[in-house]
């Protein structure tokens, strides 16, 4: 095995404060007019340097800024002191400056809202709730009828608004097909330009077409027997003339696809989707997809999920002869040829047109037609990136040809991805997917660094954008951050985020927590330190307040309380004045008392003492060289992955070559035995490399391989 170990900066040390020296000028000469809205941005409210909005502290590509136009504070409606939840999509109202704002609600039933955003007084917008009520709703479009649709868990809608007002609200389309227990519940749609035919997505109810309900599994091949994990078609001649009742018949135009919340057509008839591939847990894979459906000559092609991920990868529940015995294969069979490259009949493989770097989560896509960004991006195809994962979080542009499709160029070495670490400058990742590489098209970052900075700005969550009548781009985030932002240019120097030249590649954030559980695990002392933390402090102090106190990135076992203290950067090894878990309890300056006022109190008494000595005798012990217990590596052969360091142990999984592992390179860990050097790797239980139920999971993820 070929052996490209990388060296490794682990955040949760080197990160729980922000580095003075890495700080832009106008960051550390923050005036004291600066805020620190609820979302985390920190900026001037009466500044107007970003075409007359508040200028943020975000990357932007040259000659543009982020500005912010509604923060978290003011997403309320006065008048009903509803607000903001999980904000979705935009789109201006023509003919004036005030625009639409679909909210989802959340995930509750019946939560989801519609506002009116206005401009208001002293030039701020301002929200209005026009109708409340809704079904988890989040495709908003204006029709070429001159309606409004709006997209809801099971039907669309369309309404016209008037004077201020919603009005002739009437049923388009009702009963969608969904499933229960469903995960990707929401109806996105977009119109042909051409003709005015509509295409609805239809997402998938579960991650690779296995639901485990009532303690059994249950086959759903959604795209044959369910309508699911597809793209509809309405005619538009359908649309003209809607029964009683709604439309409840559609034509599949597409299927294999899991959640195609980003969809748009080109002048020429392609519908193009920006697919949300598999969730596997590794960093690294799978990719995301960008899929394109020829709407005169394609209609009718399967896209490969459940089957296949990347261009012709096998999905591990079919790959491995192990899981042959999964109840799925007792229900279907794999209906579609992973390796075809293109289709002949309806029904056969089509393999994507490009490959998006993995977990980017496309939500939204359009082509940019506007003047104010005519000279940057004009024309291209324009992706919010909403992945919180490092290479997510975003906004892209892809050139496309006359047909407005991305431009591709045969596969090689060349095209990477920028994989954001949070500490230092953004590191080139190549594209490396499973299955092969078929073709590749660069893209232009518009909105790059976006990761988040503490005290500065959160992580972004780009959902949705409209290109407004000036040409900026109004764009929605929900998470925790529910603001709406504007993309316009700017005379000034566009907003740059200093970093460390030589910040180490962050690895995938679940290793570092595993490695933290072997770390504790593989010491008794430590880990019985841990148990009295987990035993005296956690579970009869901080539960009341702070849930179950677990992380579930991994498994929800006696290391999840671990899992959540070194996640939120509650726990700093040796140096209790920046671990939360100690400074709170101690009431340090500068943390938030633990417990809360309204709660029992033991700071100054016995007990206080007792549980300060036992959280900073284990803190002060922890060890301060976690982020040297693992490296990353590529795999070079087919590698058998074994619970015990021993060709009698049973194969637990199997790497293929250019498969990515973390391995704990430290010499002290290498275990000679068999005539092999056997060597530590660390897997999360749901690996996709891993054979579903053959061996029992450790509780660190640590296996084995040779060498």
């Amino acid at each position: 095995m070929r052996i490209l170990l990388l060296a490794l900066a682990l955040c949760l040390v080197q990160c729980t404060s922000v580095n003075n020296s890495a700080i832009p000028q106008a960051r550390q000469a923050a005036s004291s007019k600066m805020i620190l809205d609820k979302s985390g941005y920190l900026y001037d409210p009466q500044d107007r340097s970003c075409d007359g909005y508040p200028r943020l502290q975000v990357e932007t590509m040259p000659g543009t800024c982020l500005g912010m136009v509604l923060p978290r504070d003011r997403a309320l409606d006065p008048a009903t002191q509803k607000g903001f939840i999980k904000p979705r999509t935009i789109v201006q109202i023509p003919g004036s400056k005030s625009f639409l704002v679909v909210d989802m609600g959340g995930w509750a039933p019946k939560n989801g809202r519609l506002f009116l955003l206005n401009p208001g007084s002293g030039g701020n917008y301002e929200l209005k709730l026009l109708k409340a009520g809704l079904e988890n709703p989040h495709g908003l479009r204006l029709g070429p009828d001159g309606y409004f649709y709006i997209g809801e868990r099971v039907q669309i809608s369309k309404f016209h608004f008037v004077n201020g007002q919603v009005t002739d609200w009437k049923l388009v389309i009702g009963n969608i097909p969904r499933k229960e227990g469903y995960m990707h519940p929401l109806s996105q749609f977009v119109f042909d330009p051409r003709n005015g035919d509509l295409y609805i997505n239809s997402g998938s109810p579960s991650d690779h077409c296995i639901v485990e309900g009532t303690g059994v599994y249950k086959s759903c091949p959604e795209d044959q027997t369910q309508g699911n994990g597809a793209i509809y078609r309405v005619p538009a001649q359908i649309l003209a003339n809607i029964p009683a009742g709604g439309i409840k018949m559609f034509e599949v135009a597409a299927s294999g696809l899991r959640n195609s919340m980003a969809m748009a057509i080109s002048q020429a008839g392609y519908l193009v989707q920006g697919e949300n591939s598999r969730d596997f847990p590794e960093l690294e894979e799978p990719y995301e997809e960008m899929n394109v459906i020829d709407l005169e000559k394609g209609r009718g092609y399967h896209y490969g999920w459940p089957y296949c991920y990347d261009f012709h990868a096998t999905s591990p529940e079919w790959e491995f002869p192990e899981n042959k015995m999964l109840p799925i294969h007792e229900r279907f069979r794999k209906p579609v040829n992973c390796a075809q490259t293109s289709p002949n009949y309806p029904g056969e493989y089509q393999a994507p047109w490009i490959l998006m770097p993995p977990h980017v989560a496309p939500l939204h896509m359009d082509y940019y037609r506007g003047n104010m960004f005519a000279d940057l991006f004009g024309g291209k195809l324009l992706v919010t990136w909403h992945g919180y994962q490092p290479t997510g979080h975003r906004l892209v542009a892809y050139t496309v040809d006359e047909k407005g499709l991305p431009i591709t160029k045969p596969a090689d070495k060349t095209t990477t991805f920028n994989f954001n670490n949070g500490v230092g400058c953004p590191v080139a990742k190549t594209f490396s997917p499973r299955g092969g590489m078929d073709r590749q098209s660069p893209y232009l970052e518009i909105i790059s660094k976006w990761n988040e900075v503490k005290g500065v700005r959160p992580k972004g969550a780009p959902v949705a954008f409209t290109e407004a009548s000036d040409g900026s781009l109004w764009i929605v985030e929900d998470r925790e951050n529910r603001t709406i932002v504007r993309l316009a240019r700017t005379q000034i120097a566009n907003y740059r985020d200093a970093c460390e030249k030589n910040a180490a590649n962050a690895p995938d954030p679940q290793v570092q927590l595993l490695a933290w559980r072997s770390a504790i695990k593989d010491s008794p002392d430590l880990d019985k330190a841990y148990r009295q933390v987990q035993s005296e402090v956690i579970q009869k102090n901080c539960m009341g307040c702070h849930g179950n106190l677990q992380a579930q990135d991994i498994a929800t076992d006696r290391f999840s309380n671990l899992d959540f203290l070194v996640k939120n950067e509650w726990i700093v090894p040796k140096d209790l004045e920046r671990s939360k878990l100690y400074g709170s309890i101690a009431r340090l300056e500068g943390y938030t008392p633990m417990p809360p006022a309204d709660k029992q109190q033991f700071y100054g008494t016995a007990e206080g003492e007792r549980l300060n000595k036992i959280v900073s005798v284990w803190v002060n012990s922890l060890p301060t060289d976690v982020d040297k217990s693992y490296g990353r590596f590529t795999v070079t052969d087919k590698r058998n992955i074994r619970i015990q360091p021993t060709t009698s142990a049973k194969a637990c999984g199997q790497f293929n070559p250019g498969d990515i592992v973390y391995i704990d390179p430290r010499a002290n860990k290498v275990v000679n035995s068999d005539g092999y050097n056997w060597y530590r790797v660390y897997l999360v239980p749901s690996h996709s490399r891993l054979f579903q139920g053959v061996c029992p999971a450790p509780e660190d993820g640590v296996y084995y391989i040779a060498r």
